[in-house]
């Protein structure tokens, strides 16, 4: 579900894209806010999914910036 609104919003697998610090500090940015939002038991989207999604999305860009 969380894939199908972001592919819907900014392209499929557009998240692939992403290569350097910039979009590091995003996804590490995203990552926190949405685990702020689960521990205040938000309920207006699974916060829990899309903290896991950034912190992969962050640790996809840590590697392909230490293949530099």
């Amino acid at each position: 579900e969380l894939l199908d609104r972001g592919a819907k919003k900014y392209g499929e697998r557009n998240w692939e894209k992403a290569s350097g610090q910039e979009e590091l500090v995003r996804f590490k940015a995203s990552a926190f806010r949405h685990m702020i939002q689960w521990l205040e038991n938000e309920e207006d989207e699974d916060h829990a999914a899309a903290c896991y999604f950034n912190i992969a999305g962050a640790e996809m860009v840590k590697n392909k910036l230490n293949e530099k």
